[in-house]
């Protein structure tokens, strides 16, 4: 848990009267999780507490949340919500003026004073603060209603965070999120549920209210449900930088499978124990799942084994590299179904033997949902290490393309957020090595003929010197690739085209 006080952050819930919501899709410009489902929000800024406000507020936290949720849903929405000083209506071409000023870059406290506006707080209801499971922000989140949008000035989003905008049905969006179509974190999730609830008020009156501003439970504000049973919990590992943590998701509706429970470290193997079970609320493991052998994948498998008294399952190439006991050995097409119960329908798991960076290494493929849990195929920021004699390029890029041909709506990376765009980011993947053999390839007939040659020729520009032992690696399995090619030729550590 986070042991600095949490940032402060903001949201803003725009409602029409007919009950529908203004929610957008974060793209991969924004600060996390894109491809989730969200409101308008983001930090509060040092410079909101000095913003204009028609209403504002004594307690200067207060105000600067007010400000940030709406300076939020004019950067991300283009939602312009501001008055006169003595609270008029603004002008549109005063509006104009605004809007023409922050697109150029003028700060908002400066745009504001030129046009003699102010962001107008006057109808913003406060709703709740959530503070996020990692206890890193306290985001207070406001209710703006309307009687419909066209009452609202709308201008062209100034960032592009937010795609897909527009007003939505809150059950329609839970339908969506339970049939695995959306994708929603916990706060959203919170939110869209109460909402639904009051969805068909034209006014939120104080008993609808009261349910939007009702308590959470523990449970549902630390699980990520990227939907029904499919949770996401991650853990401290001590993997590759810039990662930190290892994804363990949390497969089934029933009592449920693992994957990929790493941590070694006491303090965090407490914090995912409490999550856990706070999370599965009576339910069971019923299995432990590993994608392959690497330390950063299978740390905690052997305790979780023995607290939970369950089975492990992996490849019979992992089986014979890692400590922890192998129950079952699991290969290329075999179903691990899951039952329905409270946390969800039941799930259908097949395994994808995709060798290249470890012999032993499985995916899980999800049809119903085009879900893959993609373990180290592609890593949520960055590339994945391809380290021989155990890593080998040519099968990595046979496995990218064997999960291309899935063609997956979305992935869950084994180290960083949920990817929504599945097939794009492994083509992404896929485009980038290909770059890599071809820059790699150029380098080797431009005379460096040695790794640390081609290394510097390759990766000097693009690789903090802390990385470059590692890309030495890829620079290895990259010639080896070209070897068997038949691009090049290799000589006693020394690369020669053949071209």
């Amino acid at each position: 848990m986070n042991e600095r006080a949490p940032a402060p952050g903001a949201g803003l819930v725009l409602r029409r009267a007919d009950g529908a919501v203004f929610v957008g899709v974060r793209t991969s410009k924004a600060r996390s999780w894109p491809g989730t489902l969200a409101f308008p929000g983001g930090a509060v800024d040092v410079d909101d507490h000095a913003l204009p406000l028609a209403r504002g507020a004594a307690d200067a936290p207060e105000h600067a949340a007010r400000a940030a949720a709406l300076r939020e849903a004019l950067e991300e929405a283009g939602l312009v919500v501001v008055c006169t000083h003595d609270g008029a209506r603004a002008a549109a071409d005063a509006i104009d003026a605004l809007h023409a000023a922050l697109a150029a870059g003028r700060p908002l406290g400066a745009a504001l004073a030129a046009t003699g506006l102010v962001l107008d707080d006057r109808a913003l209801v406060p709703l709740s603060t959530w503070t996020t499971m990692e206890g890193s922000f306290a985001v207070r989140r406001y209710l703006l209603s309307v009687d419909h949008d066209d009452a609202l000035a709308w201008r062209a989003p100034l960032v592009g965070e937010l795609a897909a905008c527009g007003f939505r049905a809150p059950a329609a969006i839970a339908a969506d999120w339970q049939a695995g179509r959306a994708f929603l974190l916990p706060p959203i999730r919170d939110l869209v549920l109460r909402l639904a609830d009051v969805e068909s008020s034209t006014i939120v009156d104080d008993v609808g209210l009261a349910r939007l501003r009702g308590p959470v439970a523990e449970a549902d504000r630390c699980r990520r449900d990227l939907s029904p049973g499919v949770v996401l919990l991650d853990a401290r590992t001590p993997t590759l930088w810039p990662a930190t943590h290892t994804n363990t998701p949390v497969l089934g509706g029933g009592d449920v499978l693992l994957v990929d429970p790493a941590t070694p470290y006491d303090d965090e193997r407490a914090r995912f124990d409490a999550l856990l079970r706070t999370i599965l609320d009576g339910r069971r493991v019923a299995g432990i799942f590993l994608t392959h052998h690497h330390h950063d994948h299978t740390g905690d498998a052997a305790r979780l084994r023995q607290v939970w008294g369950c089975p492990v399952y992996a490849h019979a190439l992992t089986a014979a590299q890692v400590d922890v006991a192998v129950d079952a050995v699991i290969d290329d097409g075999h179903v691990l179904a899951l039952p329905a119960g409270p946390g969800g329908p039941a799930r259908r798991f097949v395994a994808v033997h995709t060798p290249g960076h470890a012999r032993g290494h499985l995916c899980l493929w999800e049809p119903d949902l085009a879900l893959l849990v993609a373990g180290d195929m592609v890593a949520g920021t960055g590339s994945i290490l391809i380290d021989p004699p155990e890593g080998h390029m040519n099968t990595y890029l046979c496995s990218l393309q064997r999960l291309l041909a899935l063609a997956p709506r979305a992935l869950i990376p084994s180290h960083g957020p949920l990817l929504v765009d599945g097939v794009a980011r492994l083509q992404q993947q896929l485009d980038h090595r290909r770059a890599r053999h071809e820059a790699v390839a150029h380098a080797i007939a431009a005379g460096h003929a040695t790794v640390d040659d081609v290394l510097a020729a390759v990766y000097g520009v693009d690789t903090p010197p802390a990385m470059w032992a590692f890309a030495a690696r890829s620079v290895v399995a990259i010639a080896q690739a070209l070897v068997e090619d038949g691009r090049v030729v290799e000589d006693d550590g020394r690369y020669v085209s053949r071209s």
